[in-house]
């Protein structure tokens, strides 16, 4: 569905019909905001024939798999970013939002609601946005989406810190495949960061056409958002890192004092095995088979280093 938006004031974004379109694009006298959710093929074609749109980007577009990247073409700058779209609570996987940017419009090609600018509240942030501008309205959709990112982060700092809790006492297999939920959302999302960083330092470097000089100043603040998005994610990753090892001490611990307990148990048993084995021998002369109380003296003695082993154990903190 392609719906096309013009400012008709400081405030206020019109809805226009697609036979006004070639006329105000000659005239260039206010920027236009074309948004494509799913675009048909004739929609497509609109935007290739009216915006001479290269058909490398629109198969781009169509393909919905590029890395975050930015191309310079003649009529205009097209830059593929990453939202992050949430599975499920802990499972994180980038979606795709291409953006194309003319002298006096910007295209917004995505397939579904775009993470990030799901809130009714950010229509009247777009609202303000296009009349300074299609570069302008660039800046505010990137860094809105780009700010997304920071609630996904608090949430997976504050379930790690969870998951530590819950590691250093009695683990369960959930909890070990929460923790790699994790670490695989957060590939995820040092995927889509990366390439992103390069892109807004090369929009803050270069002098693109496109974007007016008065204005590079907010890309460079989505640069530094960025900037502090990979540090925080490096961050993330070594408390996760952290965590598994932990968990990983935590069972060998286990495991080693459960080899104690059954090492010590069993040279208790040993003694007392070995005491047995002797008197079951068939010996016709052997001392105390004919005594009285040889059997009560027997089990005695086993009682006695049976009880002696294990407050010695116990001492050595074995049991």
């Amino acid at each position: 569905m392609l719906t096309v938006h013009c400012a008709t004031s400081e405030s206020r974004i019109e809805e226009l019909s697609l036979e006004t379109i070639p006329d105000l694009l000659r005239s260039g006298e206010r920027p236009l905001w074309f948004d494509c959710d799913s675009p048909s093929q004739s929609e497509l074609e609109f935007l290739e024939k009216h915006l001479r749109i290269h058909h490398l980007t629109l198969e781009d577009i169509v393909k919905q798999n590029q890395r975050p990247k930015i191309e310079s073409f003649e009529d205009y700058v097209y830059v593929a970013i990453h939202p992050l779209a949430r599975k499920n609570h802990l499972e994180i996987e980038p979606s795709e939002v291409d953006l194309l940017l003319g002298r006096h419009w910007l295209v917004t090609v995505h397939y579904g609601p775009v993470p990030g600018l799901e809130n009714p509240q950010i229509q009247e942030r777009l609202n303000l946005a296009l009349p300074r501008g299609a570069d302008f309205l660039l800046y505010t959709l990137v860094d809105l989406i780009v700010d997304s990112y920071f609630p996904i982060l608090d949430e997976i700092d504050d379930e790690i810190d969870a998951l530590e809790d819950r590691l250093l006492g009695q683990a369960e297999l959930e909890d070990m495949n929460r923790l790699l939920t994790l670490k695989r959302s957060l590939v995820h999302i040092r995927r889509a960061v990366g390439p992103q960083r390069e892109i807004f330092n090369e929009i803050t470097r270069r002098d693109f056409s496109f974007v007016r000089p008065e204005y590079s100043v907010y890309f460079r603040d989505v640069y530094d958002h960025l900037i502090r998005i990979t540090e925080e994610l490096d961050s993330l990753r070594d408390l996760l890192s952290g965590a598994l090892e932990i968990h990983l001490s935590s069972i060998s611990n286990q495991l080693n004092v459960t080899i104690k307990r059954l090492s010590a148990w069993g040279t208790i048993f040993v003694v007392i095995t070995a005491i047995a084995g002797i008197y079951g021998m068939n010996f016709e002369y052997m001392p105390e088979l004919k005594w009285r109380y040889g059997y009560l003296a027997v089990m005695v003695l086993m009682a006695v280093i049976s009880v002696g082993l294990y407050i010695y154990f116990k001492r050595k903190d074995f049991l």
